[in-house]
């Protein structure tokens, strides 16, 4: 039995170490900015790393540099390269930016290295992502691959905009010749122009598209599940109030005289404000009733669009007296008597009552109508 308990504790202790080895065993994985460009295009290759505090990492060098340099850099486990064949006609080094550390968890970390690319050659151009590490426990370097092959696609000269370097040239067949001097100037200063009609290839724009589409149904469900609580809330604060029901217009007409007659303008000399609300008060109640717009009519206008309504003639003919003696008051500064804006202003209050709409409402399935007397 305690041999049996040994040999437990020793396979523990074995696979615990071999965890442990594991663990420290950095993680290396790459992509390029664009998986489809121009020759001589700029592109970024990127480098993801995650390694253990006590792990030396070595991470590519895009240089020429000699195998004794190599050599020394390797033994001063400072910058290795993991290129010794790199050829420079496939990629020219433009920018070799500082690691980046993306994140640190314990005894864990997150890199990021960069580079900025130009490339020489046309076709399908492999990379496969590699670093070299140091274990605390060996002297050597091992190399590490990433699990899977990057490829970029770059593209040829054959989309050359050459129309730029045309010009008219008569002694020519065709009219016209190629500016060399033109051509020339174009590719120093700008570099190549190309028609910018390609095609998008998905892998350019898929991290863009997924993102894009997850923050969408984010936000979507964001405001699915809020919106009620919105709804709620608001309706606490009473912030959704419902619109009060819209009075008749004789209502509106009769409070709106009853407040122009305790203004008492008239008493107080003010002959031509109190004529002037007089009319517009009738002209706002006949808008209301008939749906006949007035407002901006001249008393003359006015009757004219009553034409076609049928009015008792008294109602009429009242409505006629106050909008003449409104235009006196104010077009030749006539001052009526106490007793003229007294009877006007009957006729004007009795003109919308002997105008106004029935109103009717249903009762235990009957029509009551207000305008007749409701039997017991």
């Amino acid at each position: 039995m305690r041999r049996v308990i040994t040999y437990t504790l020793l396979l523990l202790f074995a696979t615990l170490a071999t965890i442990e080895a594991r663990g420290e065993k950095p993680i290396v994985s790459g992509r390029f900015s664009k998986d489809s460009i121009e020759v001589g295009d700029l592109v970024e290759y990127i480098i993801d790393i995650e390694a253990d505090r006590a792990t030396v990492i070595g991470v590519p060098d895009f240089d020429t540099a000699t195998p004794d340099e190599r050599k020394r850099e390797v033994q001063a486990k400072g910058k290795m390269s993991t290129y010794e064949t790199y050829d420079e006609d496939i990629f020219e080094l433009i920018e070799d930016y500082p690691i980046d550390t993306l994140e640190v968890d314990g005894r864990r970390l997150r890199l990021r290295k960069r580079y900025l690319l130009a490339t020489m050659e046309t076709g399908k151009i492999p990379m496969r992502p590699t670093l070299l590490y140091f274990d605390k426990n060996r002297e050597i370097p091992d190399t590490l691959y990433a699990e899977e092959m990057l490829f970029l696609n770059v593209k040829s000269y054959e989309e050359l905009d050459t129309t730029l370097f045309l010009r008219p040239d008569p002694m020519s067949q065709q009219g016209f010749g190629v500016d060399t001097d033109k051509a020339m100037t174009l590719l120093k200063d700008e570099g190549i122009n190309t028609q910018k009609n390609l095609p998008f290839i998905f892998g350019e724009i898929r991290d863009y598209v997924i993102y894009s589409a997850i923050a969408i149904i984010v936000l979507a469900l964001m405001l699915y599940l809020l919106l009620p609580v919105l709804k709620r809330y608001l309706a606490q604060r009473g912030a959704i109030v419902k619109p009060k029901p819209k009075m008749p217009p004789h209502i509106v007409a009769i409070k709106a005289l009853e407040e122009l007659k305790n203004r008492k303008l008239c008493e107080n000399g003010k002959h031509k404000s109190y004529y002037t609300s007089l009319v517009s008060i009738l002209k706002v109640y006949i808008d209301g009733r008939w749906d006949i717009s007035v407002l901006d009519k001249t008393s003359a206008e006015t009757m004219v669009a009553l034409r076609d309504v049928e009015l008792p003639r008294e109602c009429r003919s009242n409505l006629i007296a106050i909008l003449e003696t409104a235009d006196f008051v104010k077009f030749a500064k006539v001052v009526p008597e106490a007793e003229t804006n007294e009877v006007l202003f009957i006729k004007a209050y009795y003109f919308v009552e002997n105008t106004k709409a029935e109103e009717s409402v249903v009762h235990d399935k009957k029509e009551i109508n207000f305008e007749t007397p409701i039997d017991e």
